[in-house]
């Protein structure tokens, strides 16, 4: 099992987790809504904001989700443009966990060769990970 406060104890920055989920709660929402509390509460860099409404298409096009539930994450005011759809728990938890660091200003575990085919990017990439539980 992941040691989420060791995990997040030590994040230079602060990172907020802005949760889109409908107004209906269901066994998959409270316990999603439960992980996200237990990350925020094992970071006082984390904060969580709640937002169990209706959908409303403006909203989350502004927002730039296409669906809920989904988590934005923003690192201070700014918006990292990452966007979780799903509960982040078992074998994603590790990722998401690692996920928050980064946002915070912890720099990602990248080789030199890979920060340098980063930093050739000329324009932004859309990049989407879809797992399948087994």
């Amino acid at each position: 099992m992941i040691d989420i406060k060791n995990a997040l104890g030590d994040l230079p920055g602060s990172v907020t987790l802005r949760y889109y989920t409908s107004d209906v709660e269901s066994w998959y929402s409270a316990a999603e809504r439960r992980l996200l509390e237990r990350i925020a509460e094992a970071s006082p860099q984390i904060r969580l904001d709640v937002h169990a409404d209706r959908w409303d298409a403006r909203r989350e096009a502004d927002v730039g989700i296409a669906r809920t539930p989904a988590i934005a994450v923003t690192a201070g005011e700014r918006d990292t443009g990452i966007r979780y759809y799903g509960l982040p728990d078992g074998y994603e938890l590790e990722i998401f966990l690692g996920v928050l660091r980064a946002a915070s200003g912890h720099p990602p575990p990248l080789s030199a060769q890979s920060k340098a085919r980063l930093r050739a990017l000329l324009r932004p990439v859309h990049l989407q990970v879809i797992v399948s539980p087994t």
